[in-house]
């Protein structure tokens, strides 16, 4: 007999259909995981907003404003958190004897990650870039249905981001040499580039990801860092061939299908964009692609992420209610170390 679904409580900085990054998309993903899976899970989200209370696919949405009526109506046995989010960490720091599970997406200069329960990486390469973390971790993949993002392939090259970390700086240069190929730029949310884009640049505003990749040839990725490189991921399901920034992360997540230039050969660039323009070439980096996307276990990632948060139930039976005491100042002398 199955055993009864948790209660578990998200403190997030956003949450909703239109999450602005890919940690977000992630981690709604293993929520909504987890909800399907026969848990009750709420949310509360800890930027600021003036709404009220919502459903969104059965997870109950609650603004930061109601924290701890949250708390004391959902009574967590799970709390599950962001690194950096200094909002959800004075909350867990008030919610007495509940485990929690940190979720940490990048590579932060902020390498304190606390005492959790457990801390999840979306890779080796990010678990690697906190090395005085000592407790539990779980090195899993994000959770990627193949069915949100496979599409038949445009004809742009894309670029998914619009600032300097993301490679926007490459793409332009790229463009520059580039004048008869359509370029497309996808805008992070309330960024604008730096600097004039070549003409055959079109910069759009981030909207459903099977839109973006519907018109998509080849996708770019030089960023200057990356805890994982879930766009390209999105990218091969669909069989579109990925230039990737040879970075630790996106080699755990892309494999042998993506070729590997470094970020500031624009050379390079160019010539690996030029040799795709063979329809032969292109058809077998397709492939490549589209097996090597096809070979990742989208629900045993749900599964090990929801079986990880199993394993943090705690012990003891909780009578009705949850103890919350006060805020508690926070200690001196404590400074994040850099890699």
């Amino acid at each position: 007999m199955r055993a009864r679904g948790m209660r578990i409580l998200a403190l997030l900085p956003v949450y909703g259909q239109a999450s602005p990054t890919g940690a977000f998309v992630t981690t709604r993903e293993y929520v909504l995981g987890l909800a399907k899976a026969g848990h009750a899970v709420d949310v509360v989200t800890t930027i600021k907003d003036p709404g009220e209370v919502r459903i969104e696919a059965g997870v109950r949405v609650w603004p930061l404003r109601y924290w701890r009526r949250a708390v004391q109506a959902i009574r967590p046995e799970l709390l599950l958190t962001h690194h950096g989010d200094r909002k959800a960490r004075r909350i867990v720091s008030q919610a007495t004897s509940v485990p929690h599970l940190l979720m940490v997406h990048g590579m932060s200069q902020d390498q304190d990650l606390g005492h959790p329960g457990l801390a999840w990486f979306p890779s080796e390469a990010c678990r690697d870039h906190y090395p005085a973390y000592r407790g539990r971790a779980l090195v899993l993949p994000p959770p990627i249905d193949p069915g949100l993002y496979r599409t038949t392939p445009g004809s742009m090259v894309t670029l998914n981001g619009s600032t300097a970390a993301k490679g926007a700086d490459v793409l332009a240069a790229v463009a520059a040499w580039m004048p008869d190929t359509s370029f497309l730029m996808v805008r992070a949310a309330g960024h604008t580039p730096a600097g004039p884009l070549p003409a055959n640049v079109e910069l759009v505003d981030r909207t459903d990801p099977l839109t973006v990749y519907a018109r998509t040839r080849v996708l770019l990725m030089p960023s200057t860092t990356e805890s994982y490189g879930r766009a390209g991921v999105e990218a091969m399901l669909s069989g579109i061939p990925v230039l990737a920034a040879p970075l630790p992360g996106m080699r755990e997540a892309l494999g042998d299908a993506a070729t590997y230039i470094p970020r500031e050969d624009i050379g390079r660039w160019v010539t690996e964009l030029r040799r795709l323009t063979d329809p032969a070439v292109y058809a077998a980096a397709a492939v490549r692609c589209r097996a090597h996307a096809d070979g990742l276990d989208y629900a045993g990632n749900l599964w090990a992420f929801e079986a990880a948060c199993r394993s943090l139930r705690p012990r003891h039976i909780r009578p009705p209610g949850l103890a919350v005491r006060p805020p508690v100042a926070p200690r001196r002398g404590r400074r994040a170390t850099t890699a």
